[in-house]
């Protein structure tokens, strides 16, 4: 599964890194903790939007 990172990751990426994770680790960690989103068009506006 492909997420973009809204915080920093330890071995995994920075924020607004595009990166691809297993499925369980996107759903059961990643997502519920606000560290990252799903990949969409949305999202992505949503990280440029953060960014400035």
């Amino acid at each position: 599964m492909d997420v973009i990172l809204r915080e920093h990751v330890d071995n995994l990426g920075r924020r607004g890194d595009v990166v691809k994770v297993a499925s369980g680790y996107a759903r059961n960690y990643l997502l519920p903790r606000k560290f990252a989103l799903p990949v969409t068009e949305a999202s992505k506006r949503q990280i440029e939007r953060e960014r400035t």
